[in-house]
């Protein structure tokens, strides 16, 4: 008799569980300030979106700008934000693949959890700024001529580490719309073979109002001459050591002064190009078998100067399609 009532009691606390909403427990990430805010945002697409047929599996073909994603999450257990890249595990476009850089890395599906570091409290709530950029990497099979449409395609989803969760209205999931068109390739020839060499004049120390000010700023242009006649569109791609104060400066490697990085950037827009990895790319279109690029450097305090010499390397990486 008392074994009948333990597994009578055992059934009616399993059926118990089983009846509870899947959900009670669920992770939720909204686009604003709290929970009526959105549950998607769409990026649209640069129109001259090309992917050369030659270029080689692993390239970023192209990156978006910095993201800054303002978040409200709740949950009632506790736990940590995650991405959940390409949540529905559709293919993009043939020889394609959609990824994120998050914190200098980059990220695919099979990248799996990857931890946001946000955190929300058991039973609570967090509002934070999620920064992350957009790219689309190169695969094998891609085709060398044709246009593939993107409509509404999930980047990624915010979730907990147990996976993907389907209750529709509480998980973020950035979007991207727009068009792909696959060409043949080529090449390009890079002005002054790829080595510019920029000498920014001497400055005073004392010139330096406060951290964040800028001196001597220096313009050139970086030039991609003599096209093939299949590259519709040249990308720039820059990297180098970025400074411990502010890494989206170029470090200083290779002088005696303190408190000063490089910044770089686009002169078209005046934006920053990105030591870390960050808004480092920039795309032109070929004209009569030509891209140019306006680019400049400039000093910038980041901490208490202390005089010297300064000396940083920027490297170049082009990608013709």
């Amino acid at each position: 008799m008392k074994k009948l009532i333990c597994r009578g009691i055992y059934g009616w606390l399993l059926a118990l569980m089983l009846a509870m909403p899947l959900t009670s427990h669920a992770l939720g990430c909204w686009n604003g300030s709290n929970s009526s805010g959105n549950v998607t945002s769409t990026f649209n697409l640069p129109g001259n979106l090309f992917v050369s047929a030659n270029a080689p599996a692993g390239t970023i073909i192209w990156q978006s700008s910095l993201q800054n994603l303002s978040l409200y999450c709740s949950q009632s257990i506790g736990e940590n934000v995650y991405f959940w890249v390409n949540p529905k595990r559709v293919a993009l476009a043939p020889g394609l693949q959609i990824g994120i850089i998050f914190n200098g890395q980059t990220y695919t599906q099979s990248s799996g959890a990857i931890d946001t570091g946000i955190y929300v409290p058991r039973g609570g709530s967090v509002n934070r700024v999620l920064q992350y950029s957009i790219v689309l990497l190169k695969t094998t099979g891609a085709p060398s001529s044709g246009t593939s449409s993107v409509n509404q395609y999930s980047v990624f989803q915010l979730d907990g580490i147990g996976g993907i969760n389907a209750a529709p209205g509480i998980n973020f999931n950035q979007l991207i719309n727009g068009s792909v068109t696959f060409t043949p390739g080529g090449t390009c020839d890079l002005s002054a073979n790829g080595q510019y060499t920029v000498n920014l004049p001497t400055v005073a120390s004392g010139q330096f109002a406060s951290v964040g000010s800028a001196l001597s700023r220096y313009a050139f242009t970086i030039t991609a001459a003599n096209c093939s006649t299949g590259v519709r569109t040249a990308t720039f791609r820059f990297s180098g050591t970025a400074d411990s104060n502010n890494p989206v400066l170029f470090a200083n490697t290779g002088g005696s002064a303190q408190g000063v990085a490089i910044n770089f950037g686009s002169s078209a827009d005046g934006a920053n190009i990105g030591a870390n990895n960050t808004n480092n790319t920039r795309v032109v279109n070929v004209q009569s078998q030509m891209a140019q690029l306006g680019v400049f450097a400039e000093y910038m305090r980041t901490a208490n100067v202390v005089a010297g010499s300064l000396q940083t390397a920027i490297t170049i990486d082009m990608l013709y399609q």
